[in-house]
């Protein structure tokens, strides 16, 4: 009785399932990465940034201004001094000069930062798209899984209604029919967990965009494996990494900031020129001045010395990273292959195998000649080699995913045609 109410239960939660997603609606990848591109809110930062790093721009161009200066000398004293008898009066302009291509420095430097800000965009940009296809991905495995869960639920209660009608005859005993119906029970019940796990996955897909899922299933079919392009491709393909990029534009920032240095270590000029008015003998004078800093010593020495140090390091930095990435390149090139090889194994050798071991089973069960324990480990068999497949294939795509963040680039993922440029081009 107590079986017979959970199943009563689980049959109802499965008919509301049904009715509130009668109405299907279908998510294809390219929407999800481009809802993802719109709405992301880390990606949503970096147009400020932009905006930023052009006032950086802006701001690296200006030159110093010219000085006003006015000096009144000879006032306010005793005797010839006194009022304004002997007043000097001195109203001259000043502009400093700069040298060692100061300006012209400042200016790359703020390129190279501005540059950076695009690399990161781009960092930030892949992480999101490949965050989103993860989702993706596992939602369309949920998917596979509750269909497979379905398919052995009909096997069980069709296995079910065949061994009812031989315990009518006397041919079975009702432990028999317990144990069945134990093993639907099970089937159902992990059937309301995947069709629980796809729900949480939607949500978790959707706020990606920060939304609630509008999308009651995700297009796509797993089973399509595509071909890999040559390992020699994929290692020449590596210098596109966005990290790799990266790496270049903080070396080249390091090594401007160090030119930039270098030239703030030069002095600069002051010009300047006006002219006087001496009250005591009604005269009128032009003046001029110069004036320069004597550096005795360098002002930026350990400074210099410590953004060559970072140069150097930065530069090893790169190095390694580029090593560390190629080996990881091979490594998931060769997992794919040998997935590749298991689900070939999987779907071409052990699934005909246990389909055909059901089907004899069932047979021999229907004329006597099998016991149902014998019967219910063939199902197992078919029902976990079946399963199998799923997961081997799905192992392929994550993996290839994995593969497309190191390389920066993008594979064709699926059978879904129109999935192939959006995803990972450039805007």
């Amino acid at each position: 009785m107590r079986m017979t109410l959970t199943l009563t239960a689980l049959l109802i939660a499965a008919l509301c399932s049904q009715l509130l997603h009668a109405e299907t609606t279908t998510l294809t990848l390219a929407q999800a990465l481009q809802r993802t591109l719109q709405h992301d809110i880390n990606l949503l930062t970096f147009p400020y940034q932009f905006r930023m790093a052009e006032a950086e721009e802006v701001q690296a161009t200006i030159t110093p201004n010219p000085e006003l200066d006015v000096t009144l000398e000879n006032v306010l004293g005793t005797g010839e001094n006194r009022a304004l008898a002997s007043a000097e009066l001195t109203l001259s302009l000043s502009q400093q000069i700069e040298l060692g291509q100061k300006r012209q420095r400042r200016l790359t430097l703020a390129q190279h930062h501005s540059q950076l800000q695009r690399d990161n965009y781009q960092l930030a940009r892949l992480d999101a798209l490949a965050a989103t296809s993860l989702q993706y991905l596992q939602l369309l495995r949920l998917q596979r899984l509750q269909t497979w869960a379905n398919d052995k639920i009909a096997r069980e209660q069709a296995l079910l209604s065949t061994a009812e009608g031989r315990s009518k005859t006397g041919n079975l005993l009702d432990a028999d029919i317990s144990r069945i119906r134990l093993r639907l029970v099970r089937s159902q019940i992990e059937l309301a967990d995947i069709t629980q796990a796809i729900e949480s996955r939607r949500y978790r897909l959707a706020a990606r965009w920060q939304a609630a899922p509008d999308f009651t299933v995700v297009a796509g079919d797993i089973s399509i494996l595509p071909m890999l392009p040559a390992l020699s491709a994929l290692q020449t393909q590596l210098q596109h990494n966005p990290a790799l990029q990266r790496y270049a534009t903080l070396a080249r920032i390091a090594q401007s900031q160090l030119r930039l240095t270098e030239a703030n270590s030069k002095a600069d000029i002051r010009f300047s020129a006006g002219v006087r008015r001496n009250e005591a003998s009604n005269d009128n004078a032009v003046v001029f001045g110069f004036s320069m800093p004597l550096t005795l010593s360098d002002p930026n020495q350990g400074r210099r010395q410590a953004e060559a140090t970072e140069q150097a390091l930065l530069l090893r930095q790169q190095q390694h990273a580029r090593t560390e990435l190629s080996l990881l390149i091979q490594q998931q090139w060769l997992n794919l292959e040998q997935l590749r090889g298991t689900v070939h194994a999987v779907n071409n050798l052990l699934l005909p195998e246990a389909k055909q071991l059901r089907q004899a089973s069932l047979r021999s069960y229907q004329q006597g000649q099998l016991d149902l324990l014998s019967l219910l480990s063939a199902e197992e068999e078919l029902a976990q080699a079946e399963r199998d497949v799923i997961e081997s294939q799905s192992r392929f795509h994550l993996t290839l995913l994995e593969l497309e963040q190191l390389t920066g680039q993008p594979m064709i993922l699926t059978s879904t045609a129109a999935v192939a440029a959006l995803e990972y081009s450039n805007d």
